[in-house]
């Protein structure tokens, strides 16, 4: 018996196959479709068809960008992919297959993995920051993953930032890795289209100057972002997550930058990396399937 999760990102769509432990058997991934809605949905049967062949099928889990409704699978946004906004994935999947199915967004799937088995295992009161393209996140309290009025705890990207001079721009703006590289490129007067990986910025600080500097102000509004969140929900602790919290310089220079902060002392909570990175939607979309397919049986045999 086995479980299938994909993990879909604007660029491409993840997926795996997972053992009723948790362990990864198979994964893989296939570029994103973004031209409609019918053959996004054909390239993820096609996947669920493959990993039949191979292993009895329990469930789908999904990790998608955006605003999804809770427990019912439509997506109030998608992120990049915008010909899913307004969709429901369960329903549409659920015309091809039969499985239990369950579709989250891929922050709060992320927290659920840290909460379950990584950074944040055995705290209760937890915040995710996942910082990439633009800035997400998730907060658990009492261990359960909160989702407000309409489903948009987390998004902390929008915090404003610099209302002195920039009033309109927010922390994506500021402080997501496509500001840091976008900063990088005009500092080396390098073409904006040319790839920029943001991990190796980092890597610059200690033999130039400049890049230190661009560096130390964007880790500024970053651990601005942090304190915020910190003030916020009073969290026993802090993960941040996206790809660039693999690179070890990140966390101390964050931790000094909040240091720098006159009020830190009085709102102070641990600031940690995330376990999980490229699984964490994988991951998280697995135990939020498993538990829906738990409390289904339950409610059965209390039936």
């Amino acid at each position: 018996m086995a479980y299938i999760c994909f993990d879909i990102g604007g660029t491409n769509c993840k997926h795996a196959l997972i053992n009723d432990k948790g362990d990864i058997l198979k994964q893989g991934f296939f570029p994103t479709i973004h031209t409609n809605t019918e053959n996004f949905v054909a390239s993820m049967v096609n996947q669920i068809l493959l990993y039949e062949k191979t292993k009895t099928i329990q469930g789908v889990g999904v990790s998608i960008p955006g605003v999804v409704e809770r427990g019912t699978g439509k997506l109030i946004t998608a992120g990049a992919i915008l010909h899913l906004y307004g969709k429901n994935i369960q329903e549409l999947l659920l015309q091809y297959i039969s499985y239990p199915i369950f579709v989250e967004n891929d922050a709060k799937c992320a927290l659920m993995a840290e909460l379950t088995f990584g950074a944040a295992e055995g705290l209760r009161d937890v915040v995710l920051m996942t910082v990439g393209t633009g800035i997400g996140g998730a907060v658990a309290y009492d261990q359960n993953i909160l989702y407000g009025n309409e489903y948009k705890i987390g998004e902390f990207g929008m915090m404003r930032m610099g209302i002195d001079q920039h009033p309109d721009k927010t922390m994506h703006e500021y402080a997501s890795t496509a500001a840091l590289i976008r900063e990088y490129k005009a500092l080396k007067n390098v073409s904006q289209e040319t790839l920029v990986d943001a991990r190796t910025i980092l890597e610059e600080m200690n033999t130039d100057n400049e890049v230190n500097a661009l560096v130390d102000r964007w880790t500024y509004y970053l651990a601005t972002g942090l304190f915020n969140v910190s003030v916020s929900f009073n969290p026993q602790r802090i993960v941040i997550g996206g790809g660039i919290s693999a690179n070890p310089k990140l966390l101390p220079i964050l931790k000094k930058q909040l240091e720098k902060n006159i009020h830190w002392d009085d709102h102070r909570t641990e600031i940690e990396t995330a376990v999980y990175r490229n699984d964490a939607g994988i991951i998280g979309a697995w135990i939020f399937l498993i538990d829906k397919i738990n409390t289904k049986i339950s409610e059965e045999k209390g039936a």
